[in-house]
């Protein structure tokens, strides 16, 4: 079966912008006209500025919630090569790292009264937490099963290949936490072009139609389309939700189910225990 995951970064840094408060909204609005699921990773210093708004979408019934960390520190430091040049972005230590996840997982579970088991690391990077079992370990001893950090290619820039699908972080000795890695071009360098090169396309309907085409691939291949959008940079360049909209509508036609990671994740540990049964 084919997947249509949509997961938004929640984490306007700026505790008295109305950004995350209109942000939520114009998700509501997008999401509740097409009775469609949707998962919110949220900042912890975010959620904690806009915690009545955020709650606000726990009455519509189509949305879970992961976390962001708690004020965005990375996990691995990002060596970045694209048509811009090089630039290093630190990473945090092993201590930020744990106090960062273990301060999230307590304010959504404080403000919202729900037990996350899913998060976003901040920017992503390129092969995942594959190489850091140390931080793995953080995250699963936070209750943490469902990971999104593989956002880079080699470059630590985009795109990431559609081929690249969830997997289980079995080698490293946590075979029950499922990565999603973010196939395709999602939206954070709207600020300089709307989308990435190879190709620019001249208004938001464009571009959203060309994110929306990479669901042909999805369907034909019964895969899983991980995508990310943020707060910040919808509101600043598709408060409309055109992308969101046309992605959803997409994927109806083509039968693409629309799902939360958390039921791509418990149906994926159904099917294996079954498996593993007939064994």
């Amino acid at each position: 079966m084919s997947w249509l995951l949509l997961g938004y970064d929640v984490e306007s840094g700026e505790p008295d912008s109305p950004v995350t408060r209109q942000f939520i909204e114009a998700l509501r609005h997008a999401h509740g006209e097409h009775d469609a699921p949707g998962t919110l990773f949220l900042r912890g210093q975010t959620l904690e500025a806009n915690v009545e708004a955020i709650r606000s979408t726990m009455a519509d019934g189509l949305f879970d919630y992961g976390q962001h960390t708690w004020s965005h520190v990375l996990f691995k430091t990002l060596w970045q090569v694209n048509d811009e040049g090089e630039r290093i972005i630190p990473g945090g230590s092993v201590e930020q790292i744990a106090t960062e996840v273990d301060r999230a997982q307590s304010a959504i579970r404080e403000l919202l009264g729900v037990e996350s088991i899913a998060l976003t690391t901040p920017w992503g990077c390129y092969r995942g937490l594959g190489d850091r079992p140390d931080l793995l370990a953080i995250v699963h001893m936070a209750g943490i099963r469902i990971v999104r950090s593989w956002f880079r290619n080699e470059h630590d820039w985009v795109p990431v290949p559609l081929e690249r699908q969830p997997f289980c972080y079995v080698a490293q000795g946590f075979g029950d936490i499922m990565e999603f890695p973010g196939g395709g071009r999602h939206d954070c360098d709207w600020g300089n072009r709307l989308g990435f090169e190879p190709r620019a396309f001249e208004n938001v309907e464009d571009y959203a139609e060309y994110v929306a085409s990479q669901l042909d691939t999805i369907a034909a291949e019964d895969w899983a389309f991980v995508y990310n959008q943020h707060d910040t940079t919808t509101m600043r360049w598709d408060p409309g939700m055109v992308v969101v909209r046309r992605l959803i509508e997409r994927a109806h036609e083509l039968r693409v189910r629309v799902g939360l990671y958390r039921e791509y994740y418990r149906e994926y540990c159904e099917e294996r225990r079954a498996a593993e049964g007939e064994v």
